[in-house]
């Protein structure tokens, strides 16, 4: 009966004592994973801030080196800048260029035009002597005095009945003149005239004339009308 007793006792001793064990292991379980949890989370706290302030301590290093670039390198900011002038100054010569080109061109084309209008200018002087210099010989060989010292009347352009006129600038007034300027020689549209009028007749005229250039020696030259056929000079006296 006792050593019954002392065994349910023994029993219960040792079933009390692993139960208490595994009570105790359970325990230490859980302080193990809770100690885990809370030492992880606040690992990961700590990462987070040191991660973000290597972060910014990177970025805040990297402007401080190129600062530290830029400063230890001022050449290349002094190129940079030189380049850029350089730029401006090649423009501003392009630009001048262009300008100095069209100012160039416009002098060209005005030296053509002016070179174009004096070669018109001096063919058109040239033209005029020429046509001066062939009235010139047809007034002399119309006015030229024939060797048997007879002329011929000069024409006309009046028709019927003649009546002498000393109206300046009339028809019968503009072929006494052109038949003095083929008795002497002188071109009528430059020699000086002096006198027209009567000489003795209403078919009889003279007329005193003169050369631009020696108005001293005149002539007094006769004329006779032929009918149809104009005046007709008749005699020349150098006065």
């Amino acid at each position: 009966m006792n050593n019954s007793r002392t065994k349910l006792q023994s029993k219960k001793r040792k079933e009390n004592i692993l139960l208490n064990g595994s009570i105790a292991v359970v325990l230490l379980l859980i302080a193990g994973v809770s100690a885990f949890i809370f030492l992880g989370s606040n690992e990961n706290q700590a990462a987070e801030p040191e991660e973000e302030k290597s972060i910014a301590e990177q970025v805040q290093e990297n402007a401080s080196k190129n600062d530290e670039e830029k400063n230890e390198d001022p050449e290349n900011n002094e190129l940079s800048v030189t380049e850029i002038d350089a730029e401006d100054e090649d423009q501003e010569n392009n630009d001048t260029n262009r300008e100095s080109d069209e100012d160039n061109n416009a002098s060209e084309t005005k030296k053509e035009k002016e070179k174009e209008e004096e070669a018109k200018k001096k063919e058109e002087a040239e033209k005029k002597k020429r046509e001066k210099e062939e009235r010139d010989t047809a007034a002399a060989e119309e006015t030229a005095s024939p060797d048997d010292g007879e002329w011929k009347p000069v024409g006309t352009e009046q028709t019927g009945q003649h009546t002498s006129s000393y109206v300046e600038g009339s028809v019968d007034w503009n072929e006494k003149l052109k038949a003095a300027a083929y008795a002497t020689g002188l071109d009528m549209n430059t020699m000086t005239v002096w006198w027209v009028g009567n000489d003795g007749g209403p078919q009889n005229s003279v007329v005193k004339v003169s050369s631009p250039d020696a108005p001293a020696a005149q002539y007094s030259v006769h004329l006779e009308w032929v009918d149809k056929k104009g005046w007709k000079p008749v005699k020349v006296d150098q006065l």
